[in-house]
């Protein structure tokens, strides 16, 4: 036996997903996600020490190591999946262990071939378990992960929609990092799909035909460990941590409520204290000030204006850097200009203000002074202005704290 350079390609990916695991399993803060996060990184790596040995032709050499339990793929979804959920809840989904049964099986099955006698092990190995028990296994696992992926992103989704509603500068905490972890699971999916079919319906792959795979998952555990280690002792804000308070209970008995004017009185309001320019500004803070609760706040924003608590903020925040920026007289560093107006980041500044008027702050400034502005791109028809003055006959508009 002799390691081959395939076999020190995949050794120095496994141990290199090792060593970034070994601090996430210590980690103090958010543990629980961390330690899921880690033994991923582990059974990732463990995968690939078959092909490490292989290509040393250790199986060749000494054949009792065939079905040693390295495989241990079926528990890829249900960590990636529980490693999401802690992240953005706090908290693992209930009967989570229960996603583990079918990893117990695996393990069960390589166990059992592992005990059987050399010759009969072989014969299985080489007979039914690579015709027959092997692309089912294949089949099975790429339906569970995919599965598992589609939980774990329908859930970061919902993350990114409570941070919207909530926090007014949330790019910080948006979880990118989370993101791209995703994507990478998505895109090795997709390579070892590819891979079955041509297996399955073009030629038989062996062994070495594997290869390009494995690659991709040593790269896979690299990745892992890295975005873990660098991003995984932040505390992230959760569901948890807020408290919404009971939600409004609809009568029959009351009049048609009128969210847009709620809506325009808030508005009003908000601008006359200015309180958006507080970079800190939650949807908890603010429905406090107006005098109502976090979840009415959402429901005006949401019916009377469709919007999202961040994007509501940003959109005022916006309009008061485009009057700055029309502003003749004013000849400030722009990004001073975002600060205080309550962004906390130029990037997120840049963003959002080109997502609301279509353009760069420099660039609007330079035609706000050329007099070339659009009445479509002024201050009067930017994003996140109200929806009009309240219709006759309809609820007036309430002081703050009126809402229901």
């Amino acid at each position: 036996m002799s390691f081959s350079v395939r076999s020190l390609v995949l050794l120095i990916g496994a141990v290199n997903g090792v060593l970034l695991a070994v601090p996430l399993l210590r980690a103090r803060v958010n543990r629980t996600a961390n330690r899921l996060l880690g033994v991923l990184i582990l059974v990732v790596a463990l995968r690939l020490m078959p092909y490490v040995l292989g290509f040393a032709g250790a199986y060749d050499a000494h054949r009792w190591l065939t079905f040693t339990p390295f495989d241990l793929t079926f528990a890829f979804g249900p960590l990636l999946w529980g490693y999401v959920v802690v992240l953005t809840t706090g908290a693992l989904p209930r009967r989570w262990r229960w996603h583990l049964v079918p990893v117990a099986v695996q393990l069960a099955y390589s166990l059992a071939c592992f005990a059987l006698p050399i010759d009969a092990k072989w014969d299985w190995y080489t007979g039914w378990h690579l015709r027959v028990v092997d692309p089912l296994m294949l089949g099975l696992l790429l339906a569970s992960l995919s599965a598992y992926l589609v939980a774990a992103w329908r859930q970061y989704r919902r993350y990114l929609t409570w941070l919207d509603d909530h926090l007014s500068n949330n790019d910080d905490v948006r979880l990118t990092w989370l993101r791209n972890i995703l994507l990478a699971f998505a895109a090795t999916v997709a390579v070892t799909t590819g891979f079955a079919l041509v297996g399955w319906f073009v030629t038989p792959l062996d062994f070495f035909d594997r290869f390009p795979v494995m690659v991709w998952l040593a790269g896979l555990t690299y990745f892992l460990g890295l975005a873990g280690w660098r991003d995984g002792e932040r505390r992230y804000p959760l569901p948890s941590d807020v408290v919404d308070g009971p939600a409004p209970v609809p009568s029959r008995l009351e009049p048609r409520v009128d969210y847009v004017a709620i809506a325009a009185g808030w508005v009003a309001t908000i601008e006359e204290g200015a309180w958006w320019r507080d970079e800190t500004l939650t949807r908890e803070r603010l429905a406090e000030k107006l005098g109502t609760s976090p979840r009415t706040l959402s429901r005006v924003l949401n019916e009377g204006r469709g919007e999202s608590f961040h994007h509501f903020i940003n959109g005022l925040r916006v309009r008061a850097v485009q009057r700055e920026l029309e502003d003749p007289a004013s000849d400030r560093d722009l990004l001073q200009v975002a600060l205080d107006a309550g962004f906390s980041a130029k990037a997120s500044f840049n963003r959002v203000f080109k997502s609301v008027t279509g353009m760069t702050p420099s660039t609007y400034r330079e035609m706000a002074r050329s007099g070339s502005l659009t009445s479509g791109q002024n201050v009067a028809t930017a994003g996140g202005e109200t929806h009009g003055a309240p219709e006759e006959g309809r609820i007036g508009v309430p002081k703050p704290g009126s809402a229901p």
